[in-house]
């Protein structure tokens, strides 16, 4: 038997109804301010809420988006065990043109962060995730074990995982405009 220790949970579904959300986001996306993030460079377009913390989703009123991350959040939560009560949130827009990509990073202060992929071709970038455990590939045995785990964007799937984890997005190589809808989740107690 092979118990399987120390496993990342990374959760992946559609939203219900997802064309319904994007309506919506439709009606403010004109709204929303994009800039660069000067210390990361010309990485990505980050909508400007995100350097002043404000919470995207509340500013625009998008209050269906916000009850169905909250649905997947709390089936998220179930299948760890952790019974979500109170939580605080942050949420801004990320947008990738062509040469646009994501560096590696994570969300460490985040309990759980996630994306909503509002516009993409699929072929606009991948998203990426590192392996949290760095010794994998010093053992041939588990190197495959240690290779980075991929995800094809496609509108309306949302992606929940721990916010330690490292994670990126592959360069846009296309002349499609990707836009997604990131967030970070925290305990209300932790935030």
């Amino acid at each position: 038997m092979i118990e399987h220790l120390y496993t990342t949970p990374v959760y992946s579904n559609f939203a219900k109804d997802y064309q319904s959300l994007n309506y919506h986001i439709d009606k403010v996306i004109d709204k929303v301010d994009f800039n660069y993030k000067k210390e990361w460079g010309a990485t990505h377009y980050m909508s400007t809420d995100f350097m002043k913390k404000i919470n995207i989703i509340k500013k625009l009123g998008l209050n269906k988006i916000e009850k169905e991350i909250d649905t997947h959040l709390r089936n998220y939560c179930n299948e760890l065990n952790f019974p979500m009560r109170d939580y605080a949130s942050e949420s801004w827009f990320a947008k990738f043109e062509k040469g646009n990509y994501a560096h590696i990073h994570n969300h460490g202060f985040a309990d759980i962060s996630g994306a909503y992929y509002y516009k993409t071709n699929g072929e606009d970038g991948d998203f990426f995730f590192e392996s949290p455990n760095p010794y994998l590939s010093t053992s041939e045995c588990y190197i495959p074990l240690s290779q980075r785990w991929e995800y094809k964007p496609q509108e309306g799937k949302i992606l929940l995982f721990p916010g330690w984890l490292k994670h990126g997005v592959k360069t846009n190589n296309t002349d499609n405009t990707r836009i997604s809808l990131a967030f970070n989740i925290c305990n209300k107690n932790n935030w």
